[in-house]
């Protein structure tokens, strides 16, 4: 069947079976959906999140970390900085009302966008991994070699394990005592010869993109 086709049966029954300001609701829900259904873009993005949702999420499986897929945590939405955007912080809805903390880590389905830095009484200011003072220790691939995860405008990990030998596009997680373990940070890229290996990242997420997070307490 054409996608036009099923998109039209669909918002025809939604208009049948809902009313008042369910139809409203639901007229806003179906036009998304169906919006989304036709952008390329959108559903290029929405498959490669989910892509890389189950990539690491198998990766902690294989390592014997089952916990990632069931963290819960505050949702809150992430307020905008637009045109004055920085990619080192965000602003987002919920505070020390809602049970936030300092500290905290502030997730994107199971990928790290950082953590907590100010919590105030209803919102709070994040910290994220583009912060250039943002640093964690985190472990690369299977063989889960050690490494120094360094943010930035392009982040990048130092102090590799010399012991391993990691290779390009190998998903990069979260390994610090003071956030859960297993979060994706990103993939590895360039990687440097010698005693003191370092390595580019490719992060798994774009800030600007982000509209919901949430808030695991740690």
């Amino acid at each position: 069947m054409k996608r036009w086709l099923f998109a039209l049966i669909i918002l025809a029954g939604a208009y049948a079976v809902l009313s008042g300001e369910f139809l409203i609701e639901g007229k806003g829900r179906m036009f998304a959906l169906i919006r989304e259904s036709f952008s390329s873009e959108g559903e290029a993005d929405y498959l490669r999140e989910k892509n890389q949702e189950l990539e690491i999420e198998l990766l902690n499986l294989k390592k014997g970390n089952s916990s990632i897929g069931a963290l819960g945590g505050i949702e809150a939405k992430v307020f905008s900085a637009y045109p004055f955007s920085d990619r080192s912080e965000l602003i987002v809805g919920a505070g020390s009302e809602n049970g936030v903390k300092n500290g905290d880590a502030v997730i994107y389905g199971n990928i790290l966008v950082g953590k907590v830095r100010e919590a105030g009484k209803r919102t709070s200011v994040v910290q994220t991994v583009f912060d250039p003072e943002f640093e964690i220790p985190v472990r690369i691939g299977e063989t889960e070699t050690d490494a120094l995860y360094v943010g930035g405008m392009n982040p990048k990990l130092n102090m590799i394990d010399s012991a391993e030998a990691p290779k390009c596009g190998e998903l990069v997680v979260c390994a610090s005592s003071d956030l859960p373990y297993g979060l994706g940070m990103g993939r590895t890229l360039e990687i440097s010869e010698g005693l003191l290996k370092e390595a580019s990242i490719e992060p798994l997420l774009e800030i600007k993109k982000i509209r919901n997070v949430i808030i695991v307490a740690r």
